[in-house]
């Protein structure tokens, strides 16, 4: 299973959003400049983040992007279905209400990949934004974090 180049740029933008709270709203033009993300990419991925309440965009001069929450209460999975819809490996574990699966009766399969997506989700959701955020302060000052 593979995520979108458009996932990472919502993790890296909402990680970058979070990073730099203290200084106000963050105008994506600075986001795209810091991470190397085109700025017409960047506001599509702002727009799904902010769709799905995860950030809060501020009019005028000084306006930008929020959080809309603290990041604590953010984690990689909602960051990631705002992107990619709900995380499945295949169709049979989406719930989609139109999709006929070949073997209906005793697929064993479908029992596999619905632990797969768990799984996935179980790790993702254990992960907050905040908790990234001091992963990255340490892998950036590591003799501050480990003496």
């Amino acid at each position: 299973m593979r995520f979108s180049v458009k996932s990472e740029y919502a993790v890296i933008a909402i990680l970058d959003i979070a990073l730099h709270a203290d200084k106000g709203p963050i105008h994506v033009r600075a986001i795209a400049n810091r991470q190397a993300i085109p700025v017409r990419f960047l506001e599509q991925v702002m727009a799904s983040l902010k769709k799905a309440g995860l950030v809060e965009s501020i009019r005028g001069a000084q306006g930008g992007y929020v959080l809309s929450r603290d990041p604590g209460t953010i984690n990689l999975a909602q960051v990631i279905e705002a992107i990619e819809g709900p995380i499945t490996p295949m169709d049979c574990t989406a719930g989609l209400i139109d999709y006929r699966c070949l073997q209906i009766n005793g697929c064993v399969v479908k029992d596999v990949w619905e632990d797969v997506r768990k799984a996935i989700t179980g790790v993702l959701s254990k992960v907050s934004i905040h908790e990234m955020c001091k992963r990255k302060r340490e892998k950036e000052n590591p003799v501050m974090y480990h003496i």
